[in-house]
């Protein structure tokens, strides 16, 4: 059966998109919602009763790329499972967290996701507590993701990630201040430009910047919104 997919953008772990969707949409159990990171539920040992939550307000399938407010430590110690067709940690019965640079086919939909980002804020959250190291892409990570994107560049239809492509910032009036050796969004731009050149590519959605925008055609950040795919 065929339902729909549904993008939005950071939750920061609090349920206002949710309500906001069950109030104003019929919502049904064949539903997709996917998170562009940071959704934040999964912060501490007592994540559970939040994804409990999550089941509760959405019928469907929730599934997030991670962000930079994620426990990272609590996700990778999840269960690895096999979500349409590619590794996931599974969260809940009904919650995945995507992993970084998997491809899933969702009804009949090619996805390339990647999750992570740096935090400008690290300097004021503890290790361990508020904040965690593999938050950041590793090299290795990046070069699988580039790996996967070249394997699967001409079937993948939609891209979520958390960071946005380096050159979507300047045509976002919010700053949010890089670090000089940040270069994760310098690749997520050579990977737009080599996603935009298939016929079959429709759109990266990416979370991080707290703005609902348009960059390109192709190019849009979430965050409030809840945009229907399909």
């Amino acid at each position: 059966m065929t339902g729909r997919i549904l993008v939005t953008g950071d939750m920061h772990g609090t349920f206002s998109h949710l309500f906001y969707l069950a109030e104003t949409k019929e919502l049904f159990d064949t539903d997709i919602l996917l998170i562009a990171g940071d959704a934040g539920y999964v912060w501490d040992a007592n994540y559970g009763y939040k994804i409990a939550t999550l089941q509760q307000i959405f019928p469907g399938i929730i599934a997030f790329v991670d962000g930079n407010h994620e426990n990272h430590d609590l996700l990778n110690a999840m269960e690895v499972c096999t979500w349409n067709g590619s590794k996931a940690h599974r969260i809940g019965e009904r919650v995945y967290h995507l992993m970084r640079g998997e491809v899933y086919s969702i009804y009949e939909k090619q996805f390339f996701v990647f999750g992570g980002a740096r935090s400008v804020d690290k300097d004021r959250r503890e290790e361990g507590i508020s904040w965690w190291k593999a938050e950041e892409p590793t090299l290795a990570e990046i070069a699988y993701g580039a790996q996967q994107l070249q394997a699967f560049g001409n079937e993948i239809d939609y891209i979520i990630t958390h960071e946005p492509p380096l050159f979507a910032r300047g045509c976002i009036a919010r700053d949010k201040p890089m670090d000089a050796d940040y270069m994760f969004p310098k690749n997520l731009d050579e990977w737009y430009r080599f996603i935009e050149q298939f016929p079959r590519f429709q759109k990266w959605y990416f979370g991080h910047m707290h703005v609902d925008q348009k960059i390109t055609s192709k190019l849009e950040g979430v965050y409030t919104s809840v945009v229907e795919i399909i």
